[in-house]
């Protein structure tokens, strides 16, 4: 069986370590062991503080508890466990990964006016805004038409 495995290693190039984890899931879980998943899992805190207890009180290695929990690596528990030395509980949280999403600014409208004065101080404000937005745009075409006849 051994002469096998080397066989095996040689001609995949896999570490020796690699193939015995493949060897030992197909083992406990059959073909289903080796299937690729698909997608990310995510843990509970509660789930993740219980494979670190079992590791913790000498129940089963971190290898071990790959098997026991349905873990797909013992890296992750090796992350676990880093995390909660150095944060405790904390550290076991999940931490959105990544650039957070933009948030859309909707444009900020002013408050209704309450009172007939604020009322007409408010159009006031938006016809100044609409007669300077005008000139500019009176400004801009003339410059145009200028470097039209210039050139």
């Amino acid at each position: 069986m051994e002469k096998k495995r080397s066989l095996t290693r040689q001609y995949f190039q896999l570490p020796q370590r690699t193939l015995a984890r493949w060897i030992a899931k197909f083992n406990h879980n059959g073909i289903n062991g080796l299937a690729v998943l698909g997608k990310k899992r995510y843990y509970s805190v509660e789930f993740k503080l219980k494979v670190i207890q079992a590791i913790k009180k000498g129940q089963c290695s971190a290898e071990a508890a790959c098997f026991r929990f349905d873990i797909p690596s013992s890296g992750i528990i090796s992350q676990w466990l880093q995390r909660f030395e150095k944060q405790g509980i904390d550290g076991l949280l999940l931490k959105p990964k990544g650039r957070p999403s933009m948030k859309l600014n909707s444009p900020k409208m002013p408050p209704t006016p309450k009172t007939e004065e604020e009322r007409l101080r408010y159009r006031i404000l938006e016809l100044e805004a609409e007669n300077a937005m005008l000139k500019k745009l009176q400004e801009l075409n003339q410059q145009k038409m200028q470097k039209k006849l210039s050139s």
